[in-house]
């Protein structure tokens, strides 16, 4: 009986912890945006908003100079400032871009992160503001996203037809995968108290989708040093997709440290990509 009592509890103790983890994990503090000055300044930056289920999502605009343009979607409790890199990167070379904050983060209206899931209408309606402006030609837009960003945008392109091209950095093969690589035995309860915070995260799992792409060129990005990377999840997405598609890999960074460690390398490979691929 002890025994019995013994396990209970411990059962009781994990999944009331596991409903915490999950609570935290779908309403952390919003990271406050500040305006990029002096040397991070954006020339031509424009202050931009568009709605997304309801919901008012804010963020910057670069025009395009070139009549492409590319979407920017940042990860878990951050803000569009964490794109930053990327966006001068990418204005350089002529593309337009668009950094947004994500329900619930920075700027933009909404509470909770679904980690994936819920971001998707985000995402489809940052591609929608894009095509719709007059400096951007139809069928000349791509995605670009960073981990929890980048799972999303592999879950839209594989939906959207129109996205010409994706490349993601740090992104996570299935949402039940990265949460058991972080809380072990613990994450049964975990994902109870998300399904319970009412994120599917059966639908979060881009490794199922990625021939969706269909000819579309594919670029992976990850440190070789990020428990979570490639080494960790055995490079499933890379592995499930089809051609076209290349994976870059550097050794030294953690996740999210590709500019830190290679900015030049990190750079060239971005405006390689898109500029071949748009």
């Amino acid at each position: 009986m002890a025994l019995v009592l013994g396990v209970l509890g411990t059962g009781a103790f994990t999944a009331v912890r596991g409903l915490r983890t999950a609570r935290g994990l779908v309403h952390p503090a919003r990271v406050p945006v500040t305006r990029p000055s002096g040397e991070e300044a954006l020339t031509g930056l424009e202050d931009v908003s568009f709605q997304a289920a309801g919901r008012v999502l804010r963020g910057w605009y670069v025009p395009s100079r070139d009549g492409t343009a590319v979407v920017l979607v940042h990860g878990f409790a951050d803000n569009r400032t964490r794109m930053l890199f990327e966006a001068r990167t990418l204005a350089a070379s002529g593309h337009g871009v668009l950094l947004f904050d994500l329900h619930g983060q920075g700027e933009s209206e909404g509470d909770g992160v679904g980690w994936g899931d819920s971001e998707r209408e985000d995402v489809r309606a940052a591609l929608a503001f894009v095509r719709a402006r007059p400096d951007v030609t139809a069928g000349r837009v791509g995605l670009f996203g960073f981990s929890m960003g980048g799972t999303t945008a592999l879950l839209v392109a594989q939906e959207d037809a129109r996205v010409k091209a994706v490349a993601v950095a740090g992104a996570f093969p299935d949402l039940a995968g990265d949460m058991g690589s972080h809380y072990g035995l613990s994450t049964w309860a975990v994902l109870w108290g998300l399904r319970r915070e009412g994120i599917d995260v059966d639908a979060v799992r881009p490794v199922d989708g990625m021939c969706r792409l269909e000819g579309r060129p594919l670029l992976l990005i990850n440190g070789g040093s990020d428990p979570d990377g490639p080494r960790k999840l055995g490079g499933r997405l890379f592995q499930a997709a089809c051609e076209p598609k290349e994976q870059w890999v550097l050794p030294e960074a953690a996740h999210g440290e590709y500019a830190q460690k290679d900015p030049e390398g990190y750079a060239h490979k971005l405006r390689e990509f898109f500029d071949r691929a748009l």
